[in-house]
């Protein structure tokens, strides 16, 4: 669901999407019922373009998929795979993701309910450039938002997603205009949100 908001802001204000990739539909487990990613739905509402690859490591079609489409940008957004290090110059600008922390605390795939557990003041979001190790490439921006003690993760993920939603427009333009200044994170700092 965090990624539906951000992806409906660059349809609605006309930036050129090629491609949407999602994760694979899952089973449920009452009925093995399959369900669709909220991305997958909000793609074929909009009339966009997807592909839900199993993976992408060792995938030679999506490799050459990628590469032929000659794209601008990526941009990622709770993805939950790891995009293979061969793919990350296929774009002329790089993968960027919007990752739902202050980075580099909570690197990782459960950062907002991690920062919660913490009893962190403020989370936010960071605008980074994708790299082969985990949420460890450089910030052009960071975005914050105090912590509500009577927030929920739900909520708190919401109020992110839809700040990502507006200040990724600005991004994406400083990006494609080489605008974008893009600082090394200090890893020494890191923490981690396992799952």
């Amino acid at each position: 669901m965090f990624a539906v908001p951000i992806l409906k802001s660059l349809y609605q204000n006309g930036y050129p999407i090629s491609t949407v990739y999602t994760q694979s539909p899952k089973r449920s487990n009452r009925g093995q019922k399959i369900n669709k990613s909220p991305i997958q739905g909000i793609s074929e509402t909009l009339n966009l373009e997807f592909r839900s690859p199993e993976n992408l490591k060792d995938n030679n079609e999506e490799f050459q998929f990628i590469k032929d489409m000659n794209a601008d940008l990526a941009i990622v957004v709770a993805y939950g795979q790891i995009i293979p290090k061969e793919y990350l110059n296929l774009t002329k600008n790089g993968f960027i993701n919007i990752h739902g922390s202050i980075l580099p605390k909570w690197r990782g795939a459960a950062p907002i309910q991690r920062s919660i557990m913490n009893l962190d003041r403020e989370t936010g979001i960071s605008i980074m450039k994708i790299i082969e190790e985990l949420d460890s490439g450089p910030i052009c921006n960071i975005y914050k938002i105090k912590l509500d003690d009577d927030k929920n993760a739900q909520e708190i993920s919401e109020r992110l997603s839809l700040l990502a939603a507006e200040k990724i427009l600005d991004n994406i333009d400083n990006i494609l205009d080489n605008k974008a200044e893009f600082i090394d994170q200090e890893h020494s700092k890191a923490t981690y949100a396992k799952k």
